[in-house]
């Protein structure tokens, strides 16, 4: 397991009850002013506390129980922590374009989270949307000249 400091461990518990009681107040506090939030998957990634505050309500829109636990730490230093994360939460809202579907879905996730001085600058997160996809039961359609190389 990877050494992290009790105020780094502190940073992140406090982050995570945050964003598992859907707290944006708590959960911007923790962040720089200059955040960001670079999700695997999507087109840009979020930067400042406004971007960061909506890729949070879509993420709670989606999923109103969401819930979310750091499983274990795979590195750490003082300016970036590595946790793989599992995450569950029931479908009632679109997501990646998937309208509601009503299923509980349980997700893994590897996030390294960027710290600047004592609060959190920013997240990378990556998880498997083929498993999301598959948990709530849609298709991903790949259109017949996707990836040709003509």
């Amino acid at each position: 397991m990877a050494e992290i400091s009790p105020e780094r461990l502190a940073v992140l518990e406090d982050h995570l009850e945050a964003e598992s009681s859907h707290d944006m107040d708590r959960v911007l506090d923790g962040f720089t002013d200059d955040c960001f939030n670079d999700i695997a998957g999507f087109p840009e990634r979020f930067v400042g506390p406004e971007k960061v505050a909506e890729r949070y309500r879509l993420l709670w829109e989606a999923f109103p129980d969401f819930n979310v636990r750091i499983h274990r730490f795979l590195s750490a230093d003082e300016d970036c922590v590595v946790t793989e994360n599992q995450w569950t939460g029931t479908h009632r809202g679109p997501f990646f374009g998937i309208p509601e579907t009503g299923r509980r879905v349980r997700i893994r996730s590897m996030v390294a989270w960027h710290f600047q001085g004592d609060k959190i600058l920013g997240e990378t997160v990556f998880f498997d949307v083929g498993s999301i996809v598959n948990q709530l039961g849609a298709e991903i359609i790949i259109p017949p000249d996707h990836g040709s190389r003509d």
